[in-house]
């Protein structure tokens, strides 16, 4: 699917990102060639307050980073989170009323930093202490173990798809 960046004018004028280990950022690098609107990172250069943007941000507990932060600043037309499960677990988002997307990213323990670097440790210990029970519990094992790298431009589909229908 590709788009002219005059169908999306009218409704967007960026794409503003937050991304703790580089996958929330590829998905907003590949939304912005797709589009042709700029991915800015969020408390980088960005576009001036108050204008539409479609934000991205990483789960973390149940919670797009990020997210409040940006809509404050900005009119916050969609969202997308960026997770490593293979679905979202639950409610992604606190708030109803924006259209919200999941995203499949990725775990790269050797990227985190601070505080995200230990939380995750201990996670990890305590998703690997038991024997798997099938393959989807030995998946998630590996992953949190070795990491994984899961983005894939197919999940953009409906993302452009809503953004088309946007003009």
């Amino acid at each position: 699917m590709s788009f002219v960046r005059s169908e999306l004018m009218s409704h967007l004028s960026a794409i503003v990102y937050t991304s703790q280990t580089g996958f929330t950022r590829r998905y907003a690098e590949m939304l912005a060639q797709k589009t042709g609107l700029p991915a800015c990172e969020l408390g980088g250069p960005a576009p001036a307050r108050g204008t539409s943007v479609l934000y991205l941000g990483w789960l973390r507990a149940g919670g797009v980073q990020g997210l409040a932060k940006a809509r404050r600043r900005w009119d916050v037309k969609g969202v997308c989170a960026v997770g490593m499960s293979p679905e979202p677990n639950g409610k992604v988002l606190g708030d109803p009323v924006l259209p919200a997307f999941y995203l499949r990213g990725g775990y790269a323990p050797d990227r985190l930093t601070g505080p995200y670097k230990w939380a995750m440790s201990a996670m990890a210990r305590m998703v690997t202490q038991n024997p798997p029970k099938d393959d989807q519990e030995r998946a998630v094992q590996e992953a949190f173990r070795q990491g994984g790298d899961w983005v894939d431009e197919a999940y953009l589909d409906p993302v452009l798809d809503w953004l088309s229908r946007q003009g």
